[in-house]
């Protein structure tokens, strides 16, 4: 089983969706004894927090559920017990590098270039929370575009 690791700031935007996303996904391919996904902030400014209502209203427009997701603070464990931690940003992957061994660093990808995603954002995905609503909605159609690619390329391997 692969395990992945979905990473931003405070995991109540971006990693939860894709998080949500790839749950759903692997289950309308019964693909869920391959695969584990979880998702993780780099703050804990929102530790136990539902994810946010405006990811949470794009998702459940698309069919997705975020039931049972809760925000939480990466910790040291999860750089052993993940396969691939997909930082959704710069910043993300930097941080990650700094608060894992060496012997890890080779787990942590930038999410958007990792899965091949044809991009307008530098391989970022952007942080919705201070935009507009509308763009909680162009997170979630690059995020299920990137999950469909992620899932396809481990699911070869």
């Amino acid at each position: 089983m692969k395990k992945i690791l979905f990473v931003c700031t405070g995991n109540i935007c971006r990693s939860p969706t894709a998080h949500a996303i790839a749950r759903h996904k692997i289950k309308l391919l019964d693909l869920e004894n391959n695969f584990y996904f979880d998702s993780a902030g780099i703050s804990g400014y929102h530790i136990g927090e539902s994810s946010d209502a405006r990811s949470v209203e794009v998702g459940k427009e698309n069919g997705i559920s975020f039931a049972g997701i809760f925000a939480r603070q990466i910790n040291k464990k999860d750089f052993d017990n993940f396969d691939l931690i997909m930082a959704m940003d710069q910043g993300h992957f930097t941080s990650l590098k700094s608060l894992s061994t060496p012997e890890n660093h080779h787990k942590i990808k930038l999410f958007l270039e990792f899965c091949k995603t044809k991009n307008s954002w530098n391989n970022e995905v952007i942080d919705p929370y201070y935009l507009k609503n509308s763009d909680f909605s162009k997170v979630f159609e690059i995020l299920e575009i990137s999950i469909d690619n992620l899932i396809t390329k481990l699911n070869d391997e």
